[in-house]
């Protein structure tokens, strides 16, 4: 796990240096810079296969010059490959093993790739720079283009340090950040900065930039079974997965909420160590803790546990986090996130995660929601969008003529999505006209494209997971140089699961359903019970207090008011109305304080 950054066309060995300086919480142990009169590589390492100067970067051969952020599961297979066709081998890094692949199969090289990854390679011969991003978007990669060069780097703010990269805010990207939580690719909040799509590569040669996507998962070959010979390979592809992602040479933990998914890569992860696995877990003072649950497990699986409570004081930390985040993001798990990664970062420098089990089993709540209720009443609308937020039996009944009023995709959109109304209604009218697109019709096109159930689970893989949660976790992991594995996004085990007939993954109104047959077998019954998981806050309880009164007078600023997009005393209405305790409005006022936080952070300095 490690930064990158580089460029093609302009630039120096100051600009590589500079770039090094912000990408050193990515890399803490080594940096290593290289350039010629086109093109310029830096890299920031943080040491997990082959700890020696042989794993170092950049890496060269036969003039093709590499950089590499990520892990190469499969790199020990693929060595074998490559030594049986002729290369040699300075040491056993996955680096190298990208290198000599590229060296005998080309491009090709990273369809063979099983792992998280970000890579940029300079091939001198051809004068051709190649940006490569893993199948589900673990990994960063930014890039922009000026003038016939190229820009890129692991985060937006190495890509500032050169010269001909002008920070602006790209004004859409507010309207979109809002509606859904996140800025959506391939844009970013910085006017011309691009981010490269999960499973894409780009080639930059002669001054034109290609994208070209090199995987996609499909469900042609449905996979065919009894329910007990379909829960025996389910977890034997765990067991591959997970055992798999314990490939390193340094010592590995895992974030353990309590929850299924968590749990399990716990479990399994404990039976193929020689050593107690250490376990990190984070409850919240007034909600959110589950911490009772990750100690059940714990000792369960007899690891070495740890667990934190974190407070409303862990909030000040925010302008912190906005510096790693680089870009708005409205999930409040950020701040426990960067804790609980704060704490394992003391004691390891690799943990593994959970992420990945709710979306291919469709075990989110607002794809249950979508798939449950049925529509047996003819269109019902409501004026505005007060209905959507108000508590008690009234918001209760109004929400729930409006499920069964409407078809699937109506309910998971306004669960997934604010609404026009409510953006409309809090912006200025000059903002309000520039806006010419409506955001969630880029998951109203993202549904489009299936036709049964499981299009609610191809679309939280497509946005929710690299948008929100592989954000997320890279960014509050990295800002403590902490590297997070995601076993459950293995490709091929993905790929194996979206191919399970829908009553596999998602029955009785309930997702996860194979998997929490495999889960039995290692885990208490307890914990396989459905309910609320993950590292949550109790948000909507603390801004009807001191974090309310904080807000307010963010809200007051002159700051807030002269940026021109929200209308103070709209914004100022929301928090009364949220303090009255007649709606739970919780969540958007929150994004609300994180753009504005954001400004303050990146543009105001």
């Amino acid at each position: 796990m490690c930064g990158l950054a580089g460029y093609i066309g302009q630039g120096n060995e100051s600009v590589l240096h500079a770039m090094s300086n912000t990408l050193q919480h990515r890399g803490p142990d080594a940096h290593g810079i290289w350039y010629d009169d086109i093109a310029g590589l830096v890299h920031t390492r943080l040491s997990i296969q082959d700890l020696s100067d042989a794993g170092a970067q950049p890496m060269d051969s036969n003039d093709v010059h590499l950089v590499f952020n990520g892990e190469i599961y499969n790199a020990p297979e693929l060595q074998k490959m490559l030594v049986e066709a002729g290369y040699s081998f300075r040491g056993h890094s996955d680096t190298e093993v990208i290198l000599n692949g590229y060296l005998h199969w080309g491009e090709r090289v990273i369809s063979r790739l099983s792992g998280m990854f970000a890579i940029a390679l300079w091939d001198a011969r051809e004068q051709c720079m190649l940006l490569a991003r893993d199948r589900v978007g673990i990994k960063p990669l930014f890039y922009s283009e000026y003038d016939g060069g190229l820009v890129f780097g692991s985060e937006i703010k190495a890509m500032l340090q050169h010269p001909d990269i002008v920070k602006a805010v790209h004004m859409p990207a507010i309207d979109a950040y809002l509606a859904l939580g996140y800025v959506p690719n391939p844009t970013t909040i910085f006017e011309g900065v691009s981010v490269l799509p999960p499973a894409h590569i780009l080639k930059w040669g002669k001054g034109v930039v290609s994208l070209e996507r090199y995987w996609q998962i499909s469900e042609e070959n449905c996979v065919q079974g009894s329910e007990s010979e379909l829960v025996d390979a389910l977890d034997e592809r765990l067991n591959h997965a997970v055992s798999s992602h314990l490939l390193a040479d340094v010592d590995i933990g895992a974030f353990l909420s309590g929850g299924v998914d968590s749990s399990l890569v716990c479990a399994i992860a404990a039976k193929h160590m020689d050593v107690p696995l250490q376990t990190f877990t984070i409850g919240f003072e007034g909600g959110g803790d589950e911490r009772a649950w990750a100690e059940q497990v714990a000792k369960h699986i007899r690891s070495e546990h740890q667990s934190h409570i974190a407070g409303f004081d862990l909030v000040e930390k925010l302008p912190e986090l906005l510096k790693h985040l680089e870009q708005p993001l409205f999930d409040n798990s950020i701040l426990p996130t960067y804790l609980v990664s704060q704490v394992a970062s003391q004691k390891v420098k690799v943990v593994l995660a959970g992420d990945g089990g709710d979306e291919p089993f469709l075990g989110y709540e607002w794809t249950r929601r979508a798939l449950n209720l049925p529509r047996i009443l003819p269109n019902i609308s409501y004026a505005g969008w007060k209905w959507a937020y108000r508590t008690g039996k009234i918001g209760l009944l109004q929400r729930g003529l409006f499920d069964m009023s409407h078809d699937e995709d109506a309910r998971y959109l306004r669960r997934m999505t604010t609404s026009q109304d409510f953006r409309y209604d809090l912006y200025t009218d000059d903002y309000r006209a520039s806006i010419h697109y409506e955001p969630i019709d880029i998951l109203r096109d993202s549904l489009a494209l299936q036709t049964d159930e499981s299009r609610f689970a191809h679309t939280d893989l497509s946005w929710y997971l690299p948008e929100d949660v592989l954000f997320k976790v890279d960014r509050m992991s990295m800002a403590h140089s902490l590297e997070v594995r995601v076993p459950l996004l293995d490709h091929q085990l993905l790929e194996w699961e979206m191919a399970l007939p829908l009553k596999m993954r998602f029955r009785d109104g309930h997702g996860k359903y194979l998997l929490r047959k495999v889960a039995a077998r290692y885990l208490p019954a307890e914990i396989l019970k459905p309910r609320k998981q993950g590292f949550t806050i109790p948000m909507g309880q603390w801004l009807r207090g001191e974090l309310g009164a904080w807000a307010k007078t963010l809200f007051l600023s002159q700051e807030f008011k002269e940026r021109g997009i929200f209308e103070p005393n709209k914004v100022l209405s929301l928090l009364q109305m949220h303090q009255s305790g007649k709606y739970e409005l919780g969540h958007r006022i929150w994004s609300l304080i994180v753009l504005e936080l954001w400004f303050r952070e990146w543009i105001d300095g």
